[in-house]
């Protein structure tokens, strides 16, 4: 590996302590961790297999004495690709930007902490994008509501219903209930209120909705509430803010490690760096700039794991516009 030298040029070096500050850069508002785990893998491009559910069928069994036993076909399986193309972005930390800082400012720290934030929020982009587009499942694994059916129409709608008609439908599909919910911001403040919840909680101890409790009545174990927000406006133009999750609820069944044979709702391949890091910044100097270049990079792939014959997502459930 190259020494960095900061009075050099071009020598490219692996930054162990930019590293950890890009590894650890936390962002609680981002939910693609817990929704898609990460798999790592030693290949830039390669295949992973989808087993089929033969096991779920039964096939006579009975052995007349001298006979030999009935011979079943194995698993059927079948492979999908995945490509681990990486994701970067750079930005120069100059020399007058370090001479002219003061407490608590750190240039590298902070243009590190920058680009982090950056690579993480496109990911989480490319999983919403993913997982809340409807052409992605199966037929069947998703609803729009409109009108009275969304859950801010407190005397027509059913949240609790409509929830329970995704889990028994991912249950029929890999016969386990989802295991966990992307429930954005605005929707959730909108459950909060909602009067199928406060009637059920009414004579409780407490009588206050939080998340936790709206995640008990409708029978999930987890639920994360995100309410990251994103600028859709071009560099330099006014600002556009919107919540990155949207109206848009999602159910999945997510293992808790991924293993083989096993339903999962979607992974992401990871083809990690030296030390199997998911994530490194290096960093390198330009002395025509009288800079050092930092940079941040992601090597991924997202796809989802259980899938019925036309590869469609069957371990997950989508309730898209659940609010106005």
């Amino acid at each position: 590996m190259a020494v960095y030298d900061p009075r050099g040029g071009g020598n490219i070096h692996i930054d162990v302590a930019l590293t950890n500050v890009a590894v650890g850069y936390p962002n609680n508002n981002l939910v693609g961790d817990n929704l898609v785990p990460r798999v790592n893998v030693q290949k830039q491009s390669n295949f992973y297999y989808v087993f089929g559910r033969e096991a779920w069928g039964t096939h006579a069994d009975l052995r007349s004495a001298g006979t030999e036993a009935n011979e079943i076909p194995g698993l059927a399986v079948s492979k999908q690709n995945y490509m681990a193309v990486e994701h970067a972005l750079q930005i120069a930390v100059t020399d007058e930007e370090r001479e002219n800082a003061d407490s608590p400012f750190s240039p590298d720290r902070d243009g590190t902490e920058l680009v982090t934030a950056k690579i993480l929020l496109g990911r989480e982009v490319a999983i919403k994008n993913m997982v809340t587009t409807t052409a992605n499942y199966a037929t069947g694994m998703f609803a729009t509501l409109s009108g009275g059916q969304q859950w801010n129409d407190y005397v027509n709608s059913n949240p609790i219903a409509d929830v329970r008609t995704g889990i028994r439908l991912i249950n029929a599909q890999i016969f386990m209930d989802p295991n966990y919910a992307v429930i954005p911001y605005q929707v959730m403040s909108t459950l909060e209120d909602h009067p199928d919840f406060i009637e059920r909680i009414k004579y409780s101890e407490r009588g206050i909705l939080t998340p936790d409790i709206i995640a008990s009545i409708f029978g999930l174990p987890r639920v994360t509430v995100p309410s990251a927000g994103i600028n859709s406006a071009a560099l330099g133009q006014v600002v556009s803010l919107s919540y990155l999750w949207g109206k848009d609820v999602v159910l999945a069944w997510v293992p808790d490690a991924p293993r083989l044979r096993q339903p999962a709702f979607a992974y992401e391949f990871n083809w990690g760096y030296s030390g199997n890091l998911p994530m490194v910044t290096d960093r390198w100097r330009e002395n025509k700039r009288k800079s050092d270049i930092v940079r941040v990079q992601r090597r991924y792939d997202l796809r989802f794991a259980a899938l019925d014959s036309s590869s469609k997502a069957i371990a997950g459930y989508v309730i898209k516009a659940a609010v106005a």
